[in-house]
């Protein structure tokens, strides 16, 4: 009971702080370098690929005649090798376009898995310049006259040197402590 005239206790002072430091929220620099690097991956892959297309024919008929010159009794199995290499050529442009974009927005909006996804997305980008460079390397010269500039044939292991290196990159300190 209180008595006329009394005040109410006064109130404590009660003050609610986070049992985490605050964590940093602006993005790093080294995070714009990463996703620069990827976009640069990006449109040599895109590139390389669209370069690919337009001399098709080209590019497929001296693959074959190329295997067929090294291993005379494939015949008409040469053709379909270099068909089946040229679709995984393809399924493995895709897989890194698909996983540095998604990598790159993830990590941009300071999301860790972004750097799992680029980490594939590098693996893999090398592991198609290594099998790019394996099917076309015995042919890079008549690939010259079937219309594939020699810039395209190393722009495969230029996209794989800069996810990389952009990767490596994303796994910096400044990187990893604006990352959720």
């Amino acid at each position: 009971m209180s008595m006329p005239g009394d005040a109410p206790p006064p109130r404590p002072r009660v003050a609610v702080t986070p049992m985490r430091p605050e964590r940093i929220t602006e993005r790093a620099g080294a995070a714009r370098w990463v996703v620069l690097g990827w976009i640069v991956t990006v449109a040599l892959t895109v590139v390389t690929v669209l370069l690919i297309v337009a001399s098709l024919d080209d590019i497929r008929a001296v693959l074959a005649a190329d295997l067929i010159r090294e291993h005379p009794d494939s015949g008409t199995d040469a053709g379909r090798a270099v068909d089946v290499s040229l679709l995984i050529g393809a399924g493995v442009a895709l897989v890194v376009v698909v996983l540095g974009v998604t990598g790159a927005v993830r990590l941009w909006n300071g999301r860790r898995s972004g750097r799992t996804l680029l980490t594939v997305g590098a693996l893999v980008a090398t592991a198609g310049a290594v099998g790019f460079h394996l099917t076309v390397g015995p042919s890079s010269a008549g690939l010259g006259d079937a219309g594939l500039p020699t810039p395209a044939l190393w722009a495969p292991t230029a996209a794989a040197v800069i996810a990389l290196v952009a990767t490596g990159a994303a796994f910096t300190r400044a990187v990893s402590t604006s990352l959720r």
